[in-house]
């Protein structure tokens, strides 16, 4: 990567400093693309912009020294070579301060920043103090241009002519690439076309193969059919599972973030309950002080007047009740975050002992937003003892249950859960007001891809899967529905769980 190049307008004509300035050109270029790579550390970057101001450093020294030598001290050169020289080694220091605290380093904005102060640095500030240098000894050379504001403003002019000259030979010479490029361009796409017309007719001969070949695969198509339904079942359940799993890694997520928060939310509430104790205590005791004073004394009528503006007894009262209303609702952002990590706990895919209403109630408020304008909750649950299961499977289930019960709603209605224990199994209804539903649609509901909802609304798969989860328990699922009467959902699980080890539902 070359970011600077030299140029014959850098020399200066002495020696010393003009072999300073080409090393200095040439260590910006070898430094630029560690410093500028995506992939370098920011120690290794600011380790090489070190070995760059420690090299600038040395030069500034080495000028000031020939300055001195050549009897520049009592001249304004030296002067505003050491404030420019002063003001690099600051700016330095400033960007180093700024990585140090934000951890960021822009590599290709601090090269910028060295090419171009080294730049101005060779082209105006030494390049003046040579010819003041030369001019002292007597030998300034004929082609460089005399001192004062005219001479420099002609040697700016001159190198700005010259640099654009370069700049429109450097793009004419990318141009030109770029017409050689297009030209190998518009070979290539000939070549495609050809390419394209021999594969099509590759694809007519192709496709007349495959008819041949599906004209016998009809004849074998009744004997393969199963295992395509297999097939397709197992593909449409692993998309649903991968979906569920994004969703529970993003309620996990959620729920993480959320709980820094409120911790220091419900810390805050704390003390700040204790502060206001502290306050009022405070203010009963100026409250006895002040009715020793006198009926008018200046002070007792002054905070009289305050406690009447400010209505001092409603706050007294009104403030814990503030207090308490936000810890409750604290509290119920802490059930919510609870209820959002049971339902998407990577562990709950063991079997474990459960309790359906809790598993129940922490689906509710993951699909809170789904009903909350269109249902009304009601719950009629029984006591259940724990059940055997796989939590987040069974999770799954009730939700698929209570989003269709939510989308069946039009406008307004009912969904109401119900839960109870016989023997050895446990039940659990979902019942909604929604619009129901036809026996032929009854018949087909729990066949993969089935929907009711238009094209691109749903998949079909989450009755299907949930039938196959409550089957993998050892459950059933059933539905009774009529048009207008909406529909209700019954599943039976066995409370010790199922004789063989439940697989995940996409397998």
């Amino acid at each position: 990567m070359t970011l600077m190049k030299w140029s014959e307008h850098f020399l200066t004509g002495i020696e010393l400093v003009d072999s300073q300035h080409r090393s200095l050109v040439e260590l910006v270029n070898a430094v630029s693309p560690t410093i500028s790579s995506n992939q370098s550390t920011i120690d290794e970057c600011l380790l090489l912009i070190d070995r760059l101001t420690n090299s600038v450093t040395t030069h500034f020294h080495d000028e000031e020294r020939h300055m001195l030598e050549g009897g520049l001290d009592n001249s304004p050169h030296i002067d505003e070579h050491m404030r420019e020289h002063l003001g690099f080694v600051e700016e330095v220091a400033r960007m180093r301060r700024q990585f140090a605290a934000d951890g960021t380093l822009d590599g290709e904005q601090t090269l910028r920043f060295f090419a171009s102060w080294l730049t101005f640095h060779i082209l105006v500030q030494d390049r003046e103090m040579a010819r003041e240098l030369l001019r002292r000894a007597g030998g300034a050379p004929e082609d460089m241009p005399a001192g004062g504001e005219q001479g420099r403003d002609c040697f700016a002019n001159k190198v700005l002519v010259e640099t654009l000259t370069e700049l429109f030979n450097t793009v004419t010479e990318r141009n030109r690439t770029l017409v050689r490029i297009n030209a190998k361009l518009t070979s290539a796409q000939e070549c495609l076309a050809e390419l394209n017309g021999n594969l099509e007719k590759q694809i007519e001969e192709r496709t007349l193969e495959l008819r041949q070949t599906n004209a016998e695969l009809l004849r074998e198509q009744a004997l393969l059919q199963r295992a395509m339904d297999t097939i397709e079942r197992t593909h449409g359940q692993l998309l649903q599972s991968e979906k569920m799993a994004a969703v529970g890694q993003l309620a996990a997520g959620v729920a993480h973030e959320i709980n820094n928060p409120i911790g220091f939310v419900s810390s805050n509430l704390g003390s700040l309950k204790a502060y206001v104790d502290a306050l009022l205590k405070v203010v009963d005791v100026d409250t006895q002080a002040i009715a020793a004073l006198a009926s008018d004394h200046p002070a007792r009528l002054a905070t009289e007047r305050a406690r009447e503006q400010a209505e001092l007894d409603y706050l007294r009262e009104d403030i814990p009740n503030l207090l308490d209303e936000s810890a409750e609702g604290l509290g119920r952002v802490r059930k919510i975050v609870a209820d959002l990590k049971d339902f998407s706990r990577a562990d709950d895919a063991e079997m474990q002992d459960a309790d359906l209403n809790q598993l129940l109630e922490s689906t509710l408020n993951v699909v809170a937003n789904e009903l909350k304008y269109k249902a009304i909750i009601v719950r009629d649950f029984g006591d259940l003892p724990p059940v055997r299961c796989c939590a987040t499977q069974i999770n799954q289930v009730f939700m698929n249950l209570l989003v269709n019960a939510g989308q069946a709603i039009d406008e307004a209605g009912t969904i109401t859960l119900r839960s109870g224990h016989e023997a050895s199994f446990v039940w659990v209804e979902v019942e909604d007001t929604g619009k129901g539903m036809s026996l032929d649609v009854r018949k087909r509901l729990f066949q993969p891809f089935f929907t009711t909802k238009p094209m691109g609304k749903g998949t079909g798969l989450g009755l299907s899967i949930s039938r196959d989860i409550v089957q993998r328990h050892g459950g059933t699922i059933s539905v009774d529905s009529a048009p207008g009467n909406g529909a209700r959902f019954l599943i039976r699980l066995p409370i010790a769980g199922p004789d063989k080890p439940v697989e995940d539902a996409s397998r």
